[in-house]
């Protein structure tokens, strides 16, 4: 079974640019919920093959000057608990 990873996503200009650098197995879990002009993500998925947070998904988001950082354990704990699925 594989565990479901979350990172938060900052610099993108909207969802809809978001979405062209995930792949299949990533997918943005809730709205904007940054300041207005200023978006933050929040996007899950399992790894698959080479499909990888950290070896796909970051590098990728990152050359379109999109930041995304994993969210650590003990904050993963936290949004489960408030229902994020």
């Amino acid at each position: 079974m594989q565990t479901k990873r979350f990172a938060v996503v900052q610099n993108a200009r909207d969802a809809a640019q978001l979405w062209q650098y995930l792949p299949r197995n990533y997918e943005i879990i809730g709205p904007d919920f940054g300041e207005p002009g200023k978006p933050v993500y929040l996007i899950a998925g399992e790894d698959n093959a080479g499909w990888t947070l950290d070896d796909y998904v970051i590098p990728r988001l990152a050359s379109g000057l999109i930041i995304a950082t994993e969210i650590t354990d003990k904050v993963h704990e936290a949004v489960k608990e408030v229902g994020v699925r």
